[in-house]
């Protein structure tokens, strides 16, 4: 099938609002590409999709972001000079997304030999039932409130290993690493807002192993291809921002649990597509 208008629309829908959802964008830029039996190459639109993600993303977090930036700022002045401390708590969260962020980078190493393995649609649905698994653990689990001053070493490496299980095709970085910062004790919006966070050098690496997709195909651009990107775009950042959005009003309400079901749902739906194939 052609690559059309509505194409460029709706995979920038589902990729930029299944970023920031617990469920896996990957999975649903497959699953969009079995169901529309479109054969286009995405490259250039996975690239441009996940720009607009980004930009999305550091506008929602702009706040949390320029905080962490002023406390760096002040820390670094000698005490002396200072006019006030810096707040520990941000400091330490710094800690704990530095921590988290070796083995959550390290994992895009075998990304790079299992991107394609979600294809094989039996795996995916596995992955995607097991996904499912993690989103409700935490349900049974009785919260807690462990923030950055109580989070131990072995917590911030395994919120990592957590976000690093993204690397396979099926799993959601959001919602693993939110699920494992929940495990590990600590409050729902204060586990969504650190992993929002840590997505910001993921989207980086990304973009950077996209950018190397695109120019290893070297695809050919066109004025009605350009058109194409620019919609898709678009339609990543609001999707995106939108998501981010809905993730942070169900942290305060409902939490996380409901999209269990949504998962198990798609696996079913990935193993009907791979028994009709």
């Amino acid at each position: 099938m052609e690559w059309g208008w509505l194409h460029s629309l709706f995979f920038g829908l589902i990729t930029g609002f299944s970023e920031f959802l617990p469920v896996s964008a990957e999975a649903h830029r497959v699953l969009f590409r079995r169901l529309t039996g479109t054969g286009a190459e995405i490259g250039g639109f996975t690239l441009i999709c996940h720009i607009s993600i980004l930009l999305a993303l550091l506008l929602s977090c702009r706040p949390q972001m320029e905080r962490i930036r002023r406390e760096q700022r002040i820390a670094s002045v000698p005490k002396r000079r200072r006019k006030r401390q810096p707040d520990p708590t941000v400091l330490l969260d710094v800690r704990v997304l530095k921590t988290a962020g070796v083995p959550m980078l390290l994992s895009f190493v075998p990304y790079l030999f299992l991107a394609g393995q979600g294809e094989r649609l039996w795996l995916l649905a596995i992955i995607l039932a097991v996904n499912g698994i993690i989103l409700y653990i935490p349900r049974v689990r009785k919260s807690g409130n462990k923030d950055s001053r109580t989070m131990s070493a072995l917590d911030s490496v395994l919120f990592g290993l957590g976000s690093a299980l993204a690397a396979l095709p099926g799993f959601s970085r959001l919602g693993c690493g939110v699920s494992t910062l929940q495990l590990s004790g600590a409050d729902r919006q204060y586990a969504l807002e650190l992993t929002l966070l840590l997505s910001v050098p993921a989207l980086v690496l990304l973009i950077g192993l996209d950018v190397y997709a695109v120019i290893t195909a070297a695809a050919v651009l066109s004025f009605r291809l350009i058109l194409h990107y620019i919609l898709a775009a678009l339609a990543a950042f609001a999707g995106a921002y939108l998501a981010i959005t809905l993730m942070r009003f169900l942290a305060v309400n409902t939490g996380f649990y409901g999209f269990s079901y949504y998962c198990w749902g798609a696996a079913l739906l990935t193993l009907f597509l791979y028994l009709m194939i």
